[in-house]
Formats: structure tokens, C-alpha cells, sequence
């Protein structure tokens, strides 16, 4: 363990003391163990580095050199190279397997056939203890929480010689909703060095904006630039665009709106003529339909070649009169079970559609007298505009101390 190591005496072969071991320098590298490149040892009242090539053995309480003689050049970092002590321990590291931050208590070295390597870290809290409470006075706390170093990302951002930012393809293994989790129980600095590691990927950088919570959509998108911006919100889902464009400074809204595709202007301008917290402001424009004497068959076509509508909302298509007046919905497996030639408005839909000033409670209690998974919501002459997913309803539902349940279970 690296806290058995910190301030120990380094000694030469004949055992005598050449110094006290303040760090263990590693070098950084996308994937395996990280190798030890040497030592950081105070020599008198100097800092100097000592390299791996002269390591006979690491012990706890000791570390066993095979020279009597040493370079006491002044210690530097050197590009790639990372202290486990200052940089590592005790800090948050990203768990890429279970979606989670994790911190530090101690770290784990192994011998291999080419030197000594980072294998993990302990997470547990008797780790805390044994790195905060000085050696002598330390209880006999053994029980380890180890997680294996291939599973765990560093934040890097704050390690001035660290070349290697946090890599995306580590962070593809994650659902956005994870990653979000991690940014919204993350400092301000870690989560922007996982979101500009997500900016490599449009798409999941779109997809991890929406799961974030309004706070942290806010924090970070007013840190970027107009274009940065509106690149984002282009690519998010049209309400939750519509929401995070109405929570900017009313300067940059218009400026931002502008620089984005006619297609996402035009449904936002819509949507923003809703308050957030009614139907019109609820509803995502994009949605599958079809008109009145389509045939089961198109309407399962229709669903098939949709590429705008949210996955959510998959599940149901809408019919519609000609000029747009909404008639009702029907599920997908509906749709399946019946007659592909039959047509739509013969087939046993549901009537229900709500108002588009209409509040939430009002979409709530609809979507569950009915048992809906998506509403529809019709402007004042009865045209269809928009649908609610029950997803939507669902994280408006969820309070905020549950959310701060989940992110307590997860350990850190």
C-alpha cells in the first residue's frame, strides 16, 4: 500500500538511511497498469528523483535500494508522469465498470517481471483511517476494498505534467444517465474534465445535457460559447433544448437560437411559448403519426422509418384528419397484433389528448386514470402538436432527495 510507504526511510545496501520517500511517480497510460517510473525522496532539504532502475525492493515501513550512490539532481515532473500521494490519493476517480465516482483512500503496488506497478485502489473507509491517522498511532485496521486499476479512470485535469485526459472510449461504456450522475456528484473541475471528454462524441455529449439536472445543464452549458452552445442544444431532444435556452441570460438566448439548425429554431420557438411546467412546455414536437385511412401496416412503417421522435415515444402512434385534428393513439403492439390491412380509425384507439396550457397535474392524472406511456396534446382547435412520455412525467415526479438517496448508495 502506498500509504505504507509514504515518509519512509529509504536505505542503501548496507541499510543505512539516504532519505525519507515523499511520493511514487507513475507514468500514465490508456489502459493496463500504470508502470512505477521511480521515487520522489527528500534528501536533507531537498527533493530529488530517484529512478526504478535503482529499487532493489519496496517493503512496508522501507524502501531498499540497490547503490550506496545517488543523483541529487532537484526533483521535476516530467511530461506523462503522475504522483500517486499529491495526485492521486484521496482524491475522486471515475468506477468506468459501475458507473460511479469512487475516492482513493489508498493505493495498491504489485511487483511484476519489469517492475512495479499501480494495480488499484482501496476505497474502504479503514483505508481513510490508515491514511489520515500517523502510523504509530494507527489501529490494527486490515479489511481492504479493493477495486482493480483497469476499471477505475483518474481525474487528471488538476496534475499540471498529465497528457492524458479522461479517454472517451472508457466513458462510451457508460449509459449517459451514469455519466451524468457522475458530473452532478463531481466538483465543478471534474465535471467539466468529463464533459470535455464527452465533447468528442456530439451525440453523447447531447444525450448526457439531458440527463443532467437543470442545475448542472446550467453550469455548464453558460461556460461555453454561443456556438459551443448551440452545437449542444441542436442535438438534444427539442423540450429539454427549449428548457435549458429558457434558463440562459436573456442576452445570449436569441444569439444561441440563431446559430442553430432552421429545423431545431423553428420547434423550440414553439415550445417556448409554453411555461415548463404545462403540457406546451412539457411535450416534445417530434412524435409518430399518421392520417386517417393509413393501414395498420404504414403506421408500423411509419415507426420504422421515424428518425426524430424520442425512443420514448416509439411505442405509440398518433392519427390524425387530414389538416391535422387529432383522433387518438394506438400502441405499437397494437398495431402488430391486427390486421395489416386494416385501417387506423377502425381499430380500437384511445380518444384522450390534453390541452397544451393544461398543468401538470392535470397531464399526471390523465396519464394515470388512462394508463398511458405517452399523451397527446392538442392545440385550442384540437390539432395535434406535441406528445408527453410518461419518462417526462416520471422525472418531474422524482424528488430531489431521492435523487440524493441514489448517488449516497452508490459509495463513494
Amino acid at each position: 500500500m502506498v500509504t505504507q510507504l509514504l515518509r519512509s526511510p529509504v536505505l542503501n545496501p548496507a541499510g543505512a538511511e539516504v532519505g525519507r520517500l515523499q511520493d511514487v511517480v507513475v507514468k500514465l497510460a490508456e489502459g493496463g497498469y500504470p508502470p512505477v517510473t521511480g521515487l520522489k525522496v527528500r534528501v536533507g532539504a531537498q527533493d530529488v528523483f530517484v529512478g526504478k532502475e535503482l529499487i532493489d525492493r519496496l517493503e512496508a515501513g522501507a524502501v531498499r535500494l540497490n547503490t550506496h550512490t545517488i543523483h541529487t539532481q532537484t526533483f521535476q515532473r516530467r511530461p506523462g508522469e503522475v504522483l500517486l500521494a499529491a495526485d492521486v490519493l484521496g482524491r475522486h476517480l471515475v468506477d468506468v465498470t459501475r458507473g460511479r465516482i469512487v475516492q482513493a483512500h489508498d493505493l495498491v503496488l504489485a511487483p511484476t517481471e519489469d517492475g512495479w506497478r499501480l494495480q488499484g485502489i482501496d476505497r474502504s473507509p479503514q483505508a481513510m483511517l490508515r491514511r489520515l491517522v500517523p502510523r504509530r498511532g494507527r489501529p490494527d485496521l486490515r479489511r481492504h476494498a479493493i477495486l482493480d486499476w483497469k476499471d477505475v479512470q483518474p481525474f487528471v485535469g488538476h496534475v499540471p505534467t498529465a497528457k492524458l485526459l479522461m479517454p472517451l472510449q472508457r466513458l462510451r461504456r457508460l449509459h449517459p444517465a451514469q455519466i451524468a450522475d457522475i458530473v452532478e456528484g463531481a466538483s465543478h473541475a471534474e465535471g467539466e474534465e468529463i464533459i470535455k471528454a464527452v465533447e468528442g462524441d456530439a451525440e453523447l455529449t447531447a444525450d448526457v445535457f439531458e440527463e443532467l439536472d437543470s442545475e448542472h445543464q446550467a453550469e455548464f452549458i453558460k461556460s461555453r460559447s454561443n456556438e459551443e452552445a448551440a452545437r449542444v442544444l441542436d442535438r438534444m431532444a427539442p423540450d429539454d433544448a427549449a428548457d435549458l435556452l429558457g434558463a440562459l441570460d436573456q442576452e445570449r438566448r436569441l444569439p444561441i437560437l440563431n446559430l442553430m439548425s432552421p429545423s431545431q429554431q423553428h420547434k423550440l420557438r414553439k415550445l417556448m411559448q409554453y411555461h415548463p411546467t404545462t403540457a406546451g412546455g412539457m411535450m416534445s414536437p417530434d412524435y409518430v403519426w399518421v392520417i386517417k385511412g393509413s393501414t395498420a401496416a404504414m403506421a408500423i412503417e411509419a415507426v420504422r422509418i421515424d428518425d426524430k421522435a424520442p425512443h420514448q415515444l416509439l411505442n405509440t402512434v398518433f392519427v390524425t384528419e387530414q389538416e391535422g385534428k387529432f383522433i387518438g393513439s394506438i400502441a405499437l403492439a397494437d398495431l402488430e397484433r391486427t390486421d395489416s390491412e386494416k385501417k387506423v380509425e377502425e381499430l380500437d384507439l384511445t380518444d384522450c389528448a390534453i390541452g397544451a396550457s393544461a398543468d401538470f397535474a392535470d397531464v399526471t392524472l390523465m396519464m394515470a386514470d388512462y394508463n398511458l406511456t405517452a399523451l397527446a396534446v392538442t392545440d385550442r382547435t384540437g390539432n395535434l402538436i406535441g406528445a408527453i412520455s410518461v419518462d417526462d412525467l416520471l422525472e418531474a415526479l422524482v424528488p430531489d432527495d431521492w435523487r440524493n438517496r441514489v448517488e449516497a448508495s452508490s459509495g463513494v
